[in-house]
């Protein structure tokens, strides 16, 4: 559910939708929220796409799983392993590869990916995926890790020195930064929030200084157990210096909803130097989503102005955040409530102004903030190295238009709004190309030709 910013303003996101079959896809969508194009691949060896990068308006990077092979130790029965291709801004994929890393488990999916300024891509499994792997720009592997123990890479963000910024979830140890060389060696790793707390995102601010963003505990109780009074977590924006010593930390309390650990919060930069934070907000006393949360701070944490959205009876989390150059304010995530097909959840985007206020739907959510003082401890990770790589393929598919729905009209929608939605193939095409229509135009219509870089035509 990445959002990608194009120099034409469109949005790149990964959008898609089937009723019959399970597909995988993104869709190209303009400045005002309407989708322009959707390019669906079939779910059969390529898993679902779990993050696209953008390295030029015309070339992007993706990474994923590959079905493939069997395992005795997965639940599933199969291998899966991580994946990494190169498509244009259609969808058409012109390389893709998967890799066998050494090492004896079998769930390898690879979750996120950094696009180096060479055009290699570094990428590496979510949650208990401990592994992190890097393919120069034509998919060969240039070195490859995989780590015992109970830990996962949440972020790694290129320094401008080359080295690389990692984000790590260490069981007992828990926040982890680190600091790598460009061949994948450690140069530092430290500890800085323990028992639960949890790193999230980062920003670059140069090679010697960076944001760090997380929460100070976690859970994994279940949704309709009620939280211990205890658990008081806090999100907390971090500053480092290159050797990972603690500047600042900033703790922000927003009581009465806890913040909804399970989902990464998200940071980003602003056109105005200052920082845009991402989170979810729970409901009071559960352990389950909400409520969007966006907050901008100053480069000392200290808050700008914060704001809260969603409509009563909907329940809501955030996936990705973008700056856009307008200065507002984008941000992804799943709804759940009164729409059809719900029980599975919505696809969302929201967009602020430049002064971070909502069309409609906006909540007051005030946040305290806090000191905090966190410790630093190093520690020693150790791993197995090495991957091969294979040609891996991927199957086009149809996928069902999208419906889109206006969030500010929090009211059922009937299914006859999906039905309605033309299809135009191939697309993309040469020239000649099919619209058709399912039910009889009820308004007057128009189409918009765009080229490969999302440029309108005509």
């Amino acid at each position: 559910m990445n959002l990608i910013e194009l120099s034409s303003h469109n949005i790149l996101t990964s959008f898609s939708y089937s009723s019959v079959v399970n597909i995988t896809g993104f869709s190209l969508i303009d400045s005002e929220g309407d989708i322009l194009h959707t390019h669906c691949y079939a779910i059969d060896t390529l898993l679902v796409l779990q993050s696209v990068k953008k390295y030029t308006d015309n070339e992007f990077f993706f990474v994923g799983g590959y079905y493939k092979d069997t395992c005795s130790t997965n639940i599933t029965g199969k291998n899966t392993y991580p994946v990494i291709g190169r498509m244009d801004s259609l969808g058409n994929i012109s390389s893709m590869y998967y890799y066998i890393l050494n090492g004896p488990d079998c769930s390898m999916l690879a979750g996120d990916l950094e696009v180096t300024s060479d055009r290699s891509v570094v990428t590496w499994g979510r949650n208990a995926r401990f592994f992190v792997l890097k393919a120069d720009s034509t998919g060969a592997p240039v070195w490859a890790k995989r780590f015992s123990g109970n830990g996962g890479f949440q972020f790694i963000k290129e320094l401008p020195s080359g080295d690389l910024l990692a984000g790590i979830n260490m069981g007992t140890a828990g926040a982890v930064v680190a600091r790598m060389d460009a061949d994948g060696d450690f140069l530092w790793c430290k500890s800085y929030i323990r028992p639960k707390g949890m790193v999230h995102d980062a920003v670059i601010e140069s090679d010697d200084s960076f944001i760090i963003l997380g929460v100070t505990d976690s859970t994994t109780a279940h949704a309709f157990t009620p939280l211990p009074s205890t658990f008081q977590p806090k999100l907390f924006m971090m500053k480092l210096n290159g050797d990972g010593e603690v500047q600042w930390c900033r703790g922000y309390d927003s009581a009465p909803n806890h913040w909804h650990t399970p989902r990464a919060s998200r940071i980003a930069k602003t056109s105005d130097g200052n920082h845009a934070v991402l989170a979810t907000l729970g409901h009071p006393g559960y352990n389950f989503f909400y409520r969007p949360f966006l907050m901008k701070a100053d480069l000392n944490g200290d808050t700008l102005w914060t704001r809260s959205v969603g409509a009563n009876g909907y329940d809501y989390y955030t996936q990705d955040l973008l700056a856009s150059s307008d200065g507002g304010i984008l941000f992804s995530g799943i709804v759940w409530g009164n729409l059809p097909q719900m029980w599975i959840g919505a696809l969302y985007i929201f967009k602020t102004d430049s002064l971070g206020h909502f069309s409609c739907s906006e909540q007051v959510h005030p946040v305290q903030v806090l000191d905090l003082f966190p410790t630093d401890s190093s520690f020693v990770l150790t791993s197995v190295d090495g991957a091969v790589a294979l040609p891996a393929f991927v199957n086009d598919t149809i996928c069902d238009p999208i419906a889109t729905y206006d969030a500010c009209i929090a009211t059922t929608v009937p299914d006859y709004v999906r039905a309605r939605k033309p299809r135009v193939y191939p697309n993309p095409n040469t020239g000649r190309f099919t619209v058709e229509f399912p039910d009889p135009l009820m308004a007057e219509s128009y189409y918009s030709v765009y080229d490969a870089l999302g440029r309108l035509l005509y």
